[in-house]
């Protein structure tokens, strides 16, 4: 039986420093999505919001407006140069294009196939005036995420301003894993040799772990980071212990060789990146026993150690999102993760939806297809 891991679910609470934030904003294309005419003075507060932390505003009547294409690819042009979206969505729907989609659900749909940070902003909900098509796109969006709302442009200037700094918190403070341990990181240096983790831990167990680990000089470990994932040894250890809940730590790991390749393969007609997209949904939503054929390899559940944990949803999406990465990448499934959506937990259950690239077998080779799965999971 594989061992618990030990998370540290104080690092939840961390936050970023005025300096920290701006740092991230810096270069960020942050694209607003609304009705133009519905919302000036929210889309004014919400460029104010923007602007105040340093990053960049994408909004047609600024930036989209004059160009020499048609307006629907202008639109969709403005997310695709973008890395945080917002949608502020109101009462009206807004007019549909040739596809059927108004501007505003198009933009939406973009920003998701294309894998921004979402910020969703929900006003007048539940008002009869609400058009119908407005209430599906917000009730289809809510399987997926969490929506906000607001009182008046103020308070929506300070709500975007902290799912801001809450985007900065997560993308400079990444998760990682090694070995039993799961904790935020402060920064990852990696050459190809050696990976080094500064962190500041706030877990008991967690800072005990990696004590035993430099003790033991233990190696054979798995490492996994957003964007990274090898076997690694543990080289050493410094350890500063800054207050009685916070220890600083800097560990230095040795990326172990590669012995031999992932036995990846073919079978009856499928192709090794349909058995691997179809073991990893068997084990992830317990389709296995519905389907066939049978001769596939067993179902693989990344998730396994953090079933049934509670964990809290700032912990358990990010450390969900770090397993499954570790998965794709450790089988050589997957070059690179494209798009993690986690949804809401609503009784006990969540909207779970990857995709990846996989390796291409050749240098020469076409890119292969990105690959998805899709469906409901429980017990996280």
């Amino acid at each position: 039986m594989t061992a618990p891991l030990i998370i540290d679910q104080g690092s939840a609470s961390l936050q970023v420093t005025d300096a920290d934030l701006r740092a991230w904003a810096s270069g960020r294309r942050v694209f607003v999505s609304s009705l133009i005419t519905d919302m000036p003075a929210e889309r004014a507060a919400v460029r104010a919001a923007i602007v105040s932390v340093g990053a960049t505003t994408v909004m047609f009547e600024d930036d989209l407006g004059a160009q020499d294409v048609p307006a629907d690819r202008a639109y969709l042009a403005g997310v695709h140069s973008s890395q945080v979206y917002i949608g502020l969505w109101g009462e009206r729907y807004g007019v549909r294009m040739p596809d059927g989609y108004s501007a505003t659900h198009a933009e939406f749909l973009e920003a998701e196939r294309y894998g921004l940070r979402l910020c969703l902003f929900v006003h007048a909900e539940g008002t009869a005036e609400m058009d119908g098509g407005q209430r599906d796109l917000i009730a289809s969006a809510r399987n997926s995420y969490t929506t906000s709302g607001w009182t008046d442009p103020a308070d929506l200037t300070e709500r975007v301003k902290r799912r801001l700094r809450d985007l900065a918190a997560q993308e400079l403070s990444p998760w990682v894993r090694v070995g039993r341990t799961v904790f935020r990181a402060r920064q990852i240096d990696y050459d190809g040799r050696s990976i080094t983790v500064a962190a500041d831990v706030r877990s008991k167990a967690v800072h005990a772990e990696l004590d035993r680990l430099r003790e033991h000089r233990s190696g054979d470990l798995p490492f996994a980071a957003p964007h990274l994932a090898r076997r690694v040894q543990v080289a050493g250890l410094g350890s500063r212990t800054v207050s009685s809940a916070t220890h600083q730590e800097s560990l230095t790991l040795t990326v172990q060789e590669q012995h031999g390749v992932s036995m990846r393969f073919s079978m009856n007609g499928m192709s090794a990146d349909d058995i691997a997209r179809q073991t990893l949904e068997d084990g992830l939503f317990g389709t296995a026993t519905s389907r066939e054929p049978h001769f596939l390899p067993d179902p693989v559940d990344p998730l396994e150690p953090i079933r049934g944990l509670g964990l809290d949803d700032t912990i358990a999406r990010p450390v969900a999102q770090l397993l499954i990465t570790e998965h794709l990448l450790t089988t050589g499934a997957a070059s690179t993760v494209d798009a993690f959506i986690l949804g809401p937990e609503r009784q006990g259950r969540r909207n779970l939806r990857v995709t990846w690239s996989p390796e291409s077998p050749y240098l020469d080779a076409p890119d292969p297809h990105p690959m998805t799965v899709e469906g409901t999971i429980s017990g996280i």
